[in-house]
């Protein structure tokens, strides 16, 4: 090795030794990592409910609360009742409250966007307090309310929602937020209930885990879920269950006389494992019956659904965003006061199986 290569090493070494001299450490024991923070109304005032892993003790998490006019004074005062600095680095979970969704988000939301540290987290909202949910977190593993939410939005009907999409939806135009609407079930258990709809930043109303995964087919590339559907045709009757392995949706909007429609045509690809007696996917005519029954029981369902948004004024397929493509003239508010109130929607649905549980058919 040259003498001018070893100083040039020697060199790089004591660099590093220098500059790391130069960051703030942050020992794991002296640091409380927030993985959940839930965020509520309570008397005029701003609540959030923390839950951090007691790495100190290797004990169950730790849950802290306070209270505040604002969200920078909720800062300081949750500051106050921890014994080490509070890190936003490692948050997993946001969770919105009943009543402070239903007042609005916007002082909340304006804050957290504000902060660099906080990552690609999930928003969900809940049924009454998150303290109701996040008390249920306590003893489980650290990762337990993100994994769930991660695997309810991966396989079983939940449209994806992180703090990217909802930056986009709230800051963008011609959408408005949707989030998965947590609560705590009859035994105990946390549970993914549906999605809460938002206009602007305040809660208009919620849909069911069947309608939140129609509205997950009408806008995400994953489709992945379950859909049930009755089948009582001749005498073929019974609830089906078919799983949507993958697929695609195409929107426009187009003009129809005087009227604008929006059109959608999703193409989604299935796997059922379990039938009625009788319906034998094998023949022909049990095959033709099955899909024209589910194919009209999606497009129903979805045309339903996108009514149900018109007339509570909300838009969270984005049907606004398609509709001012190629239209220099847009303006949100006229398009939601004079044409979206009055668009029609005419949803198509095909079917293909894949699986059918005892083999696979192409169809």
């Amino acid at each position: 090795m040259t003498n001018k290569k070893f100083a040039q090493r020697i060199g790089c070494v004591a660099l590093s030794l220098f500059l790391s001299g130069c960051i703030p450490k942050s020992i794991i024991d002296e640091v409380s990592l927030m993985h959940y923070i839930g965020f509520d109304r309570e008397k005029k005032m701003l609540k959030a409910s923390v839950v951090y892993p007691n790495y100190a003790t290797e004990g169950n998490s730790t849950l802290l609360t306070a209270e505040a006019k604002n969200p920078s004074s909720l800062q300081n005062e949750l500051g106050h009742k921890s014994q080490f600095e509070y890190e936003v680095g490692q948050l997993r979970v946001m969770i919105f409250g009943d009543k402070l969704s239903r007042y609005g988000l916007a002082d909340v939301l304006d804050t957290i966007c504000k902060d660099p540290k906080i990552g690609v987290i999930r928003i969900v909202i809940s049924d009454g307090s998150p303290d109701l949910i996040l008390r249920k977190t306590l003893n489980k593993s650290p990762l337990y309310l993100k994994n769930l939410i991660d695997k309810s939005i991966e396989d079983e009907g939940i449209p994806d929602i992180n703090l990217h999409v909802m930056y986009d939806q709230y800051f963008g135009s011609g959408i408005d937020m949707s989030f998965p609407n947590l609560k705590v079930d009859s035994k105990g258990d946390i549970k993914i209930d549906g999605m809460g709809i938002f206009k602007g930043d305040k809660l208009k109303f919620k849909i069911s885990d069947k309608e939140a995964f129609l509205l997950k087919l009408m806008m995400d590339r994953n489709k992945n879920g379950v859909y049930s559907f009755n089948l009582d045709k001749n005498e073929h009757k019974g609830n089906i269950g078919v799983r949507i392995l993958y697929g695609k949706h195409k929107v426009k909007v187009i003009k129809e006389g005087n009227q604008e429609k929006a059109k959608m045509d999703l193409t989604l690809n299935i796997k059922l494992e379990g039938l009625p007696k009788g319906v034998k996917l094998e023949k022909e005519r049990d095959l033709i019956l099955f899909k024209k029954a589910l194919q009209k029981s999606i497009s129903t369902e979805a045309e339903s659904l996108l009514k149900d948004f018109q007339a509570n004024g909300v838009d969270p397929v984005g049907l606004g965003r398609i509709y001012k493509v190629n239209r220099s003239n847009y303006s949100e508010q006229n398009f939601y006061k004079m044409i979206y109130r009055n668009m029609k929607f005419d949803v198509n649905t095909k079917i293909i199986v894949r699986q059918t549980g005892v083999g696979n058919i192409e169809s």
